[in-house]
């Protein structure tokens, strides 16, 4: 993806996590929480370029745009974890490699309130998968349930589909 359709999602998931907020105290009785998108920190770009080649330039693109996405009060939760905080979990190999129904070297980038947690392959970047909870030793995540696999063909898909949720959940209080 390039930086200006990087920065294109980036403003509308703003927009649309603005949107899905507005009525939120009304539709559920209590106010939202700071659901935000966050400029990229001042040290992304050196973290990130200190732990290449192992974070995939797809990668490094988004966080060029954006360092963080909070989206607590979204469905159940959606969190696309910091740069920092990224590098530092690939650098510790607390979850580097994925086992059972797929098999690749990855980089964790993201979450949901539930646990799942969402992994590019390296070093191409490409595809997304989807990590339930499920056993982690030693750095390799390994698993067969049916919901560990491709949540999206590459970062760009994964991350339309995210702003599309997004925006359903705002008309509707639902995702996908």
């Amino acid at each position: 993806m390039d930086t200006g359709r990087l920065v294109t999602w980036r403003e509308d998931l703003r927009k649309a996590v603005a949107s899905a907020v507005l009525d939120f105290e009304h539709r559920y009785g209590y106010p939202p929480g700071e659901n935000a998108v966050s400029e990229p920190a001042t040290t992304s770009a050196a973290l990130i370029a200190a732990a290449r080649p192992t974070v995939p330039a797809v990668l490094a693109g988004l966080y060029a745009v954006v360092d963080a996405v909070d989206l607590a009060d979204i469905d159940n939760g959606f969190f696309l974890h910091s740069a920092s905080h990224m590098v530092h979990v690939h650098e510790a190999r607390d979850l580097w490699r994925v086992r059972g129904r797929h098999d690749a070297d990855v980089v964790v980038f993201a979450s949901d309130g539930g646990g799942t947690q969402y992994a590019l392959a390296t070093p191409d970047g490409s595809p997304v998968y989807r990590l339930p909870p499920d056993l982690v030793l030693d750095g390799i995540y390994t698993s067969e349930d049916p919901r560990f696999d491709v949540a999206a063909p590459d970062l760009a898909t994964f991350l339309d589909r995210l702003l599309q949720d997004v925006k359903t959940f705002a008309a509707s209080s639902t995702c996908r």
